[in-house]
């Protein structure tokens, strides 16, 4: 089983110095103000996460390479057309990465690394009736960190090369090293995005919150 933290890292260390700013951009779009560009954060999610499901379906039915875009495209669509269930959809896709995630980090087989994928599909998509109205928060914390983290790896490799590379060892060395960075900018997310949310229910703006109450 492929280390993707790993492949992902090797690979932002050779990013350009525009591409890793546009990724740590977007990142700080994701985590702090996510909710807010919810209508365009979450097909965007979407996509990405039916980009991965394209691509295990390639591989398991040796379809042609460029079949991966046809999940990721209707998943964007499907979310850009149909916020809350494009929502449900997106949190679904963010609970089997997040859990497949964890437990790869802590070495387990990749079956248990599947069988985590499938129960975070599960408990990402009910999370839309626990927890609706701060659900879009929560769906875009997730992956603004991971990408804040991607887009620190690029930028450090382009302007200290010495530093990208020992913080890529360190997290190789360490299996729980990323996670808690990402668990820290999840929380330091969360509290940006509540309290602007709040703060807009309170002067009545509500911007991004009234995207919930449509289909």
């Amino acid at each position: 089983m492929h280390d993707v933290q790993d492949l992902i890292f090797r690979s932002a260390a050779h990013w350009s110095a525009g591409t890793s700013l546009a990724v740590l951009a977007l990142g700080l779009l994701y985590t702090l103000q996510g909710f807010r560009f919810a209508r365009l954060l979450i097909p965007l999610l979407c996509a990405g996460g039916g980009l991965v499901a394209g691509g295990l379906l390639v591989g398991l039915f040796d379809l042609p390479p460029s079949a991966v875009f046809i999940p990721a495209a209707l998943a964007g669509l499907f979310a850009l057309l149909h916020f809350r269930r494009g929502l449900a959809l997106a949190s679904a896709f963010a609970g089997a990465a997040l859990l497949s995630y964890l437990t790869s980090r802590i070495g387990v087989g990749p079956r248990a690394a599947l069988a985590a994928a499938g129960g975070g599909l599960v408990c990402g998509y009910a999370l839309i009736w626990v927890c609706r109205r701060s659900l879009p928060i929560l769906v875009t914390i997730v992956p603004g960190a991971g990408l804040l983290v991607a887009g620190f790896v690029g930028i450090t490799s382009f302007l200290a090369p010495s530093l990208g590379l020992t913080f890529i060892e360190w997290s190789a060395r360490i299996p729980l090293l990323v996670p808690a960075l990402m668990l820290m900018l999840c929380i330091l997310g969360y509290s940006v995005q509540a309290n602007a949310m709040q703060g807009d229910i309170e002067t009545g703006g509500r911007p991004g919150v009234s995207d919930l109450e449509t289909s």
